[in-house]
């Protein structure tokens, strides 16, 4: 059960849901992005796919992976938390291959946007040709939602994408050891796997459908967002303090110590307390795949300049049995299958509202909270730029919490 005070942020958080914000048209803050990006040192190319995908995630409403998320436009102009490690103009450099259809990528510390382009291209080519293929990114960074990229892969309508990567260290591992926890609630006694989502992304006949999400009980960057922006959080077992308890205060997860992010608690894997061991299993299995195709066998660690993330990317054709239209077409069909059966044309598709979302902000703006403005104003005034200067609100607008609520 929630304790009191959290039960009375629960109510402030939902009433501030329910309030008006400044919205921004979506070509002006991705050119507001494009510039601070620019000033802090990022090359052209790397500034602008990594505005794009920031803005991307806001479009859907996945602000906690947006310019004003955990990982967004102060953390990359500061080189702070998970940006730590990025070398702005550093050169992806792409491995001989060993094999046709799988490739690897040596992203040299590069911005995880910038080596996660060349993947994306690289895997569609290759599968177009092979019917499969596996592109892994080693020494690499961030790359925002997963979800951006998978459907990067699929949105020519005849591939699947799917996008997995490591993150730095935020969870302890679950078992037995020698002082005897119990393998279900138990935990290690430090951080050692990252939250490492994974995004799949299927071609239908009306669009794409894309499952997005983290194998912890939530992504870090939602926590990280709401330290930032002053929220408490309102989901239980998502973080867990220090004596591995689950907490509502970001601040009992993570602390900021001249000027640079240090972790007190940690997230607890999908599962939580209940069945937390298949969400363990689920993060070690990742964290295997891409060690073998060059990944650390260290933790990769917040600041850390040695051990970095690893990505991977996959793609495959959609008409290996059937034409691409009969294979989309039974995609559909499918949903409908379980609309019309079984419950009904209000049930809800992973990514339904990230469309809807995207739909808005390219039609209204995108929302951007008090909070989230003071962080790009922080991330302008950081490189000697000015955000009211560079950008203005195109409207102070009722926020749509309904279609932006995840």
């Amino acid at each position: 059960m929630l304790r009191k005070d959290s039960e009375v942020n629960l109510i402030q958080v939902n009433h501030k849901l329910r309030d008006k914000r400044n919205h921004f048209k979506v070509e002006e803050i991705y050119n507001f992005a494009y510039e601070v990006l620019k000033k802090s040192g990022y090359p052209e190319e790397s500034a602008k796919v990594t505005a794009h995908v920031l803005i991307e995630a806001d479009k859907k409403g996945i602000f906690s992976h947006g310019l004003a998320g955990g990982t967004g436009l102060e953390e990359a102009v500061k080189r702070t938390g998970l940006f730590t490690t990025v070398i702005p103009d550093a050169k992806p450099e792409i491995i001989p291959q060993k094999y046709p259809a799988i490739a690897i990528i040596n992203g040299n510390a590069s911005p995880g946007h910038t080596s996660s382009m060349i993947a994306v291209e690289l895997v569609k080519k290759l599968a177009r040709k092979y019917g499969i293929a596996k592109v892994f990114v080693k020494e690499a960074n961030h790359f925002g939602a997963a979800g951006v990229w998978s459907e990067m892969i699929a949105n020519g309508m005849d591939l699947i994408g799917t996008v997995t990567c490591t993150t730095s260290a935020l969870v302890k591992p679950m078992g037995d050891d020698p002082e005897g926890l119990d393998y279900t609630k138990g935990a290690g006694k430090e951080v050692r796997m990252g939250t490492n989502p994974i995004a799949i992304s299927v071609p239908h006949n009306k669009g794409i459908i894309t499952v997005d999400m983290a194998l912890t009980k939530m992504a870090a960057n939602y926590c990280i967002k709401a330290y930032k922006t002053g929220e408490m959080l309102t989901i239980p077992e998502y973080l867990a303090d220090k004596n591995y308890k689950s907490t509502l205060d970001p601040k009992e997860f993570i602390g900021i110590k001249d000027g640079k992010q240090y972790l007190k608690g940690s997230i607890f894997p999908l599962g939580s307390t209940h069945s937390g061991y298949k969400g363990d299993a689920l993060l070690r299995m990742i964290e295997i795949e891409l060690a073998i195709a060059g990944g650390s066998l260290e933790k990769a660690e917040m600041g850390s300049r040695y051990k970095r993330v690893s990505l991977a990317f996959q793609a495959q054709i959609i008409d290996g049995l059937y034409t691409k239209e009969e294979a989309k077409n039974r995609v559909g069909e499918l949903m409908k299958d379980y609309e019309s059966k079984y419950f009904g044309p209000k049930t809800r598709w992973s990514g339904d509202r990230s469309i809807k979302a995207s739909e808005y902000s390219e039609r209204e703006g995108i929302p951007y909270s008090h909070g989230q403005i003071e962080m790009l104003k922080r991330a302008a005034e950081f490189v000697g730029l000015n955000f009211d200067e560079m950008i203005q609100s195109c409207g102070n607008k009722q926020f749509p919490s309904v279609i932006f609520r995840k």
